[in-house]
């Protein structure tokens, strides 16, 4: 698949490379499994002098020495008779005999299983070779162990990281220009593979590889996921065991119980039968340390939380793959599939907010909304209505926080919304939201996927898929 995007990083690793041409320049890339890094990195490197060095997992320390003796072998580094003995060695040899290359580690914080002197070998050759042009760039994917390396006081290479580069998932829009290189033009096709992948380019890499371009969302899950020796069927089991080790059990209850819906502390703790206080640090290490939830809370509240999972794949096969092996096993594709069918649209919703919060965003952007926001989320709350406590929820709040207008959104995936019946509903819950109450000025907002009929009413918004396609999908 084509590159996309990445021009960002691509700048600033240039930036770097011309500071590496006097002086040592590391530069630390993280971000979560498949989201690009290699593939980032080969893209910078092309056409430069630079080194790539793997670390494998499953190899011994021994091993990899000897794999990358030969590769420096290639590049005439060293002669074909000069024998590296030990990492000591070899990044000596990096440093003094490597001026002006790139000297790539991809998975670099598997040495901490390999080998960790390596992290005080590499910490002592930075501090000797603070002068030497040389451009080292590091890449990670184990969110948790990449911050304990650089991260933690105690460790050696703490403050030995002259960049860093956190690379994050694709936007809406580039992720729908991956799929439009696929030959992908069905919008609402494209959204469900959206919802799905998210804005990680692998998995639309893998549609290629596989040959599923133009194919609807049920065939790809049913190939990929779904069945007997599917090729991602390990895919999130894998990148989770190897980001919790052996610490695994409770961090994987609590991220199914969010996909399934508990999005409360305490129900969260209800679901896996554990109290509250119980997992309150395995939530906080989910969200900061592995960046696999994110925590939402209302604007007028801000000790009311919910969590999210930040990470679209593995909501997804928490959703629906992961309380079901047993099942899998009995049961034919046709069976496991009935359930992505039925309640996909459920799943999606919630996705759906999100790609109406890049759709707010573009539109401001634009200067396409009433006034300029400089907020955005969901909101929720409580009232008492007719006498009883009910929960209130308003899929999503804009804001101008300087002015006091408040633009108030329904996202509904669904055909043939009655607009007037939906905005009466929202104007009623408006008025249970406390920011500002008595000052703002108030917007209301719907975005379906069609309407029974449009109409206009001053600060109304209406915007269905077409809108979102004219917008989004340009």
């Amino acid at each position: 698949m084509k590159f996309i995007d990445r021009k960002n990083e691509l700048k600033q690793m240039e930036e770097y490379f011309s500071l590496s041409k006097k002086q040592l320049i590391t530069i630390a890339v993280s971000g979560l499994r498949r989201v690009g890094k290699t593939t980032l990195t080969k893209e910078f490197i092309k056409n430069k002098k630079a080194i790539y060095f793997f670390i494998y997992e499953s190899k011994t320390s021994a091993e990899l020495l000897r794999e990358f003796s030969e590769e420096l072998k290639k590049y005439e580094i060293i002669t074909k008779l000069e024998n590296i003995d030990s990492w000591t060695t070899f990044f000596e040899i990096i440093f003094k005999r490597c001026k002006g290359y790139i000297i790539v580690f991809d998975e670099f914080q598997n040495f901490y299983t390999i080998d960790k002197s390596v992290f005080s070998i590499m910490q002592k050759n930075c501090d000797e070779h603070k002068t030497t042009p040389l451009n080292i760039i590091i890449l990670g994917s184990l969110i948790g162990l990449f911050k304990k390396i650089f991260e933690d006081k105690k460790q050696p290479l703490y403050g030995r990281i002259s960049a860093k580069i956190k690379l994050k998932p694709f936007s809406f829009e580039h992720s729908m220009e991956a799929l439009k290189h696929l030959r992908y033009d069905n919008v609402e096709n494209m959204l469900k593979i959206y919802s799905l992948f998210g804005g990680f380019p692998k998995y639309y890499a893998s549609l290629e590889q596989f040959n599923l371009i133009n194919k609807n969302y049920p065939d790809i899950i049913k190939y990929l996921f779904m069945q007997e020796n599917a090729p991602l069927e390990n895919e999130v089991a894998d990148i989770l065991k190897q980001e919790f080790g052996r610490r695994s059990p409770v961090y994987y209850s609590i991220l199914h119980s969010v996909a399934i819906g508990k999005t409360k502390l305490s129900e969260i703790a209800d679901n896996i039968h554990m109290k509250e206080s119980s997992i309150t640090r395995h939530l906080s290490e989910l969200e900061e340390k592995f960046g696999l939830l994110k925590t939402t809370r209302p604007i007028d509240n801000k000790k009311n939380t919910r969590y999210s999972v930040n990470h679209p794949l593995i909501r997804f096969w928490f959703r629906f793959v992961y309380d079901k092996f047993s099942e899998y096993k009995l049961k034919s594709i046709e069976e496991i599939m009935k359930p992505v069918k039925t309640d996909f649209n459920t799943f999606f919703g919630k996705r759906f907010e999100d790609i109406c919060i890049e759709f707010i965003t573009k539109l401001n952007a634009e200067n396409k909304l009433p006034f300029k926001i400089d907020y955005i989320n969901n909101w929720w709350g409580s009232a008492r209505v007719e006498g009883i406590r009910q929960e209130i929820e308003i899929d999503l709040i804009a804001l101008n926080q300087k002015i006091n207008k408040a633009l108030f959104i329904e996202c509904k995936w669904q055909d043939k919304i009655d607009a007037e019946k939906l905005l009466k509903k929202l104007r009623e819950k408006a008025k249970f939201m406390d920011w500002r109450k008595n000052k703002r000025e108030e917007y209301f907002c719907i975005i379906a996927k069609s309407f029974k009929k449009k109409i206009k009413e001053e600060n109304v918004l209406l915007f269905d898929l077409k809108d979102i396609e004219k917008t989004l999908m340009k």
